[in-house]
């Protein structure tokens, strides 16, 4: 029987594991509404956010977890030229950017800034797959334009400057994962591509802002120990194969009609000889407000679809929702253990 840290490996090189994987990204509110005590919104200190993730892991029977805080973010000294502040009420000035005179030292973390992973790490033992995660260059440069309309206008408007952008973000995702990866210990990197769908940018777009820095990223995850995965939500049926040539190991969400526009079974046609798929559970219309029968459907659909020939792990779309019975997701453990075996 393999250990949950063998499985997630085995489908991740697109081989057969002894089952298929269960692993769920759960929203941050999920897991504090279930783990913290009564009238405590939030955890009080890193080691009690880092227990709250474990926890969940261990309860829903995951075979891996993913960190939402691996470690120290953006450290100040990572910037000998920082972009210029921003306040809350104020949005960036994109025309007077020059990213490519930005300068970056580009130190490694220390362990002690790594702390949080490899707190993970002692607490949940070495038979568990965990991982951490960075945005996508592009997500990080349309967050530093202030959101989505400021930089659809960057695009259209200047093309070259967003795109230098764009690149300035790209060297410090790299540096955020290989920290991850080299000091932290995470196996896998999970990479945030929120603002890339077909209902916000066109596959034009996506091949020109998207795909190049993307490119970067894997590459530069691919020589260390870790796997890299595209967090990618919305529709995206029109663009699998530019996900998967991307040169990451997998590809997470693939949201279903009605959140998305992505059939698990013709991704596994298109794409599930290239990269691991990790999905597509609906956890609104199925999980949080279907029944159970309609759950236990659309598990075996999921597991009909993708376990053939490996390379698959049962996984909600996206986050699981906050107010998703912590009975089903334990349900979904046990219809994984009858249903998904090879």
């Amino acid at each position: 029987m393999m250990t949950p840290r063998e499985r997630i490996a085995a489908a991740m090189t697109l081989q057969t594991p002894d089952r298929v994987p269960y692993w769920c990204q759960l929203s941050e509110a999920h897991i504090f509404q279930n783990t913290l005590p009564k009238g405590q919104s939030r955890p009080a200190t890193i080691e009690q956010h880092i227990e709250c993730e474990c926890a969940m892991a261990r309860r829903y029977g995951f075979d891996a977890t993913l960190l939402y805080i691996p470690g120290k973010f953006l450290k100040g000294h990572r910037f000998a030229v920082p972009p210029p502040p921003t306040p809350a009420r104020e949005k960036p000035v994109f025309e007077t950017a020059d990213p490519e005179k930005w300068v970056r030292k580009g130190e490694r973390a220390t362990p002690d800034e790594m702390y949080p992973a490899l707190l993970a790490r002692r607490m949940l033992g070495e038979d568990m797959h965990i991982g951490g995660w960075t945005s996508s260059p592009f997500s990080r440069a349309v967050s530093w334009c202030g959101g989505v309309e400021p930089a659809m206008l960057a695009m259209i408007d200047d093309p070259p400057r967003f795109l230098a952008l764009v690149n300035y973000f790209c060297q410090d995702a790299i540096e955020w994962a290989l920290d991850q990866i080299l000091v932290g210990g995470m196996e896998s990197i999970h990479i945030s591509c929120p603002f890339s769908g077909s209902s916000l940018i066109s596959r034009k777009m996506y091949e020109q802002f998207v795909l190049p820095p993307m490119k970067r990223l894997a590459a530069a995850i691919e020589p260390t120990p870790a796997f890299s995965y595209i967090h990618n939500c919305g529709f995206l049926g029109d663009r699998l194969e530019l996900l998967a040539d991307s040169g990451v190991d997998g590809i997470e969400c693939m949201d279903p009609p009605p959140l998305g526009d992505v059939e698990l079974a013709d991704a596994k046609r298109r794409i599930g000889r290239r990269v691991f798929l990790k999905g597509n559970l609906d956890s609104v219309n199925v999980l949080l407000r279907g029944s159970d029968e309609e759950v236990e459907r659309s598990v075996r659909s999921c597991l009909d679809a993708g376990m053939a020939g490996g390379g698959y792990i049962l996984s909600t779309a996206c986050s699981t929702a906050p107010d998703v019975r912590p009975e089903r997701m334990v349900r979904i453990r046990d219809l994984v253990e009858k249903y998904g075996r090879y």
